[in-house]
């Protein structure tokens, strides 16, 4: 196959991956989480104007914290339970590959609480500080997440100032054991202005947690590891607008 036409075909697949009828929904978590790790790093490889931004990797550099719960069980740590996928330590060597070379996996994020009215508990989980995104369009996160195959909505809440904030919806975690979860991000035009015309970051806020009816009663706990983005640096490539990379600092 001509390396053009495959390069574009690449490009596409990625494109139509990050498309969603509902403008933002959660992707469907495919089985195949390898082969959504390969095609990341293929498409990093073909289009040098995206880049990938680790804002998170949970080893313990950056405190969080529960903001807002309605629980009296609120504990968060860092923990040594990592996922057992056969593609977390694939994309660990794409972090390697693309700015990361140092990269570790050692712990991830522990949260427990406890669910005493399914119809309406509801939980905010933040950093110490916001997490600024580098220069450029978000286009895509990614979370690893282990449940319990518990009825929670998980949303990742991301913000700009002179903006209201941006709910991604990561969908619920009814599942058992660890998931790489993706959403697309299609910010609205005026968060993506104040962005070129202002250079107004985005910034990640936290993540919001709120139950179904359907979810039982009782003490549960999750774990994140590894938030990722994907970003299009295509419309910011004027002097002045390299990547600002605040990894490993308390930003």
């Amino acid at each position: 196959m001509n390396p053009t036409v495959k390069k574009f075909i690449l490009v596409l697949y990625f494109f139509l991956s990050l498309v969603s009828p509902m403008g933002g929904a959660p992707r469907p978590w495919d089985q195949d989480e390898e082969g959504r790790v390969i095609l990341l790093d293929q498409t990093l490889a073909q289009e040098r104007n995206y880049v990938l931004f680790v804002a998170e990797d949970f080893e313990g550099n950056r405190p969080w914290a529960f903001y807002r719960s309605d629980s009296f069980l609120a504990h968060t740590q860092f923990s040594a339970f990592l996922s057992d996928s056969t593609a977390f330590p694939k994309e660990k060597a794409v972090y390697q590959k693309y700015g990361y070379e140092g990269f570790q996996n050692q712990t991830s994020f522990l949260i427990q609480s406890f669910v005493e009215n399914p119809k309406t508990d509801h939980w905010d989980i933040r950093p110490a500080k916001p997490l600024l995104l580098p220069t450029g369009l978000p286009i895509q996160a990614i979370l690893w997440v282990y449940s319990e195959g518990h009825h929670i909505n998980l949303e990742l809440l991301v913000s700009q100032k002179k903006s209201e904030d941006i709910h991604l919806p990561l969908g619920m975690l009814n599942f058992v054991g660890w998931r790489r979860l993706e959403v697309p991000i299609n910010l609205p035009a005026k968060n993506a202005k104040l962005l070129q015309s202002l250079s107004i970051p985005v910034s990640v806020k936290g993540f919001h947690l709120a139950t179904r009816t359907t979810q039982k009663k009782g003490a549960f706990h999750l774990c994140f590891d590894n938030l990722t983005f994907v970003i299009d640096t295509s419309t910011f490539t004027y002097p002045g607008a390299e990547i600002k990379d605040n990894w490993g600092k308390n930003n």
